[in-house]
């Protein structure tokens, strides 16, 4: 072995085995609440939506079990539907 260089067999492994937590929709609120570029929430039901930013003091109000099921509208009008 060479000195002054690291061998391949070092570091990360290539499989990326494991599984990666996903965030809830309640800590994507949060998280566009806290930074102003960010508009959009991926949710389990619906995929990629865009959330009203008006919103989100009162989205974050409510429980994750509620959130899952609020319809579509709820995250981008200014009515919320139970």
């Amino acid at each position: 072995m060479k000195t002054g260089q690291i061998p391949n067999s070092v570091g990360f492994g290539q499989g990326g085995q494991g599984t990666t937590r996903g965030l809830t929709i309640r800590e994507q609120l949060l998280r566009n609440k806290q930074f102003v570029g960010i508009n959009q929430i991926t949710h389990p039901r619906f995929g990629i939506i865009d959330v009203n930013r008006q919103l989100l003091d009162t989205l974050l109000g409510y429980q994750e079990g509620v959130l899952l099921r609020l319809k579509k509208d709820a995250f981008n009008n200014n009515e919320l539907y139970l």
